[in-house]
């Protein structure tokens, strides 16, 4: 966050954006505590509405309108230490006061930051929400509406008539994001290295699908995500963490955006655009049920040996389909699966590569199965794969069952309408 004081919001700022993180600065490293509470008082009746205890290691709060349960908010960021608050805290036209317990933050030199004079630290928040949707603006340091991407998320009203743009300004935004019901929306970053969505959300903190991914929207259309990075910090054996699910979204494009996780990086169904996009993970890390086409992507994997893609569709569906994309590894990492499927449950899966570079990275057989044996309904597809030379590629071990289909067939397959269900997506 940019440093334009020792705190943020500043003492005594007014028109404040009413989903602030609270922001200590110092010249150094500081460090939190294991004790200790930083709290938030309405002003007007000294009543705590928001408090960040540094004692626990998880909390619950609702997002989006589902119940989470995440890291403790607390972040350190350089020689910032940063809190989120719980979404909806703090109102429109209210005055605020901080008080921090002693312990809960060190400066570097080991000193504790204590506030307990209600006149120390004290903001007013904007009179009102902003009333024109159709632009908003997010900023990390208080110059726009918002200072989360999920209170702009929220402003927004469900299945909304009108078109709205979020622009969100550079800096690392450390939220969970959930919405549904969305309808032309744009998020858009104003610098894809530089917009950066970070935090942890997994499988072992929020059990299921519906809730374990870093950024999540159901039930959308016409949505637009471009310009940024979204990075789930789960670590190697965190369990299964997306970093964008897109869930039921229809007619949505994801553009010049990097997308990192480790496992189940992706979880998309619908019908989904992906262009100019660089996604990393390393088991199953491209999956779900819907028709999603990617052009001119990098799909990294990272760390270890894994599987690309696992699409659950059935054979009156389209699936995965990759197009004049680069299939990549990280050091020392080979053996990689194209992708995999339990054809006993799944027999009608479609994944597809359509002059795509890979290398020595893929493992011979390409693909997996397992229960059972490929029919003819199963579509593991490739067309002129090359290595990083643009020399083409040797398929001769590929897995039986899986197919190097004809020019005509990889006409039609490149057509996006044919995969997405007769929408042409924006270029």
């Amino acid at each position: 966050m940019p440093s334009t004081g020792p705190l943020f919001p500043a003492n005594g700022a007014k028109t404040v954006c009413a989903d602030p993180p609270l922001r200590f600065h110092f010249s150094g490293a500081p460090t939190v505590g294991s004790s200790g509470k930083i709290r938030v008082f309405d002003a007007s009746s000294s009543t705590a509405v928001a408090t960040v205890d540094l004692a626990v290691a998880t909390v619950t709060q609702t997002i989006g309108g589902t119940l989470f349960t995440l890291p403790r908010p607390v972040q350190i960021a350089g020689n910032d230490v940063i809190l989120r608050l719980p979404p909806h805290a703090l109102s429109y036209g209210r005055s605020y006061y901080v008080t921090v317990d002693a312990g809960a933050i060190k400066a570097p030199d080991g000193t504790s930051m204590t506030i307990t004079d209600p006149m120390a630290w004290r903001f007013d928040t904007a009179a009102a929400a902003p009333s024109n949707l159709a632009e908003l603006r997010v900023a990390i340091d208080g110059t726009g509406q918002f200072c989360s991407v999920q209170g702009a998320l929220d402003a927004v009203p469900a299945r909304s008539a009108t078109a709205s743009t979020i622009t969100i300004e550079k800096g690392t935004y450390f939220e969970v994001i959930h919405a549904a019901n969305k309808s032309k929306l744009t998020l858009s970053g104003r610098d894809r290295k530089q917009t950066i969505i970070l935090g942890v959300n997994n499988n072992e903190l929020n059990g299921g699908t519906a809730t374990r991914s870093l950024v999540g929207i159901d039930a959308s259309s016409d949505l637009v995500i471009e310009n940024l990075t979204i990075h789930n910090l789960t670590p190697q054996g965190g369990s299964q963490a997306e970093a964008l699910r897109l869930q039921t979204c229809d007619k949505c494009v994801v553009r010049h955006a990097d997308i990192i996780s480790l496992q189940d990086t992706l979880l998309w169904s619908g019908r989904i655009y992906a262009n100019d996009c660089y996604i990393e993970g390393n088991v199953d890390f491209v999956w779900g049920t819907g028709a999603a086409y990617f052009d001119k992507c990098e799909i990294k994997t990272v760390g270890r040996a894994g599987y690309v893609v696992q699409a659950r569709n059935d054979a009156a569906k389209s699936g995965y389909v990759f197009v004049d994309s680069k299939i990549t590894a990280g050091a020392g990492v080979s053996g990689i699966v194209l992708g995999r499927i339990d054809v006993s449950v799944y027999p009608g899966s479609q994944v597809a590569y359509l002059n795509c570079q890979m290398g020595s990275h893929i493992a011979p057989a390409g693909w997996t199965v397992t229960g059972g044996v490929a029919g003819g309904s199963l579509r593991f597809w490739e067309y002129q794969s090359t290595d990083a030379a643009g020399a083409p590629l040797d398929v001769s071990r590929r897995l039986a069952g899986s197919k190097q289909i004809s020019a005509d067939e990889a006409a039609r397959t490149r057509d996006p309408a044919q995969v997405l269900g007769g929408w042409m997506p924006p270029k």
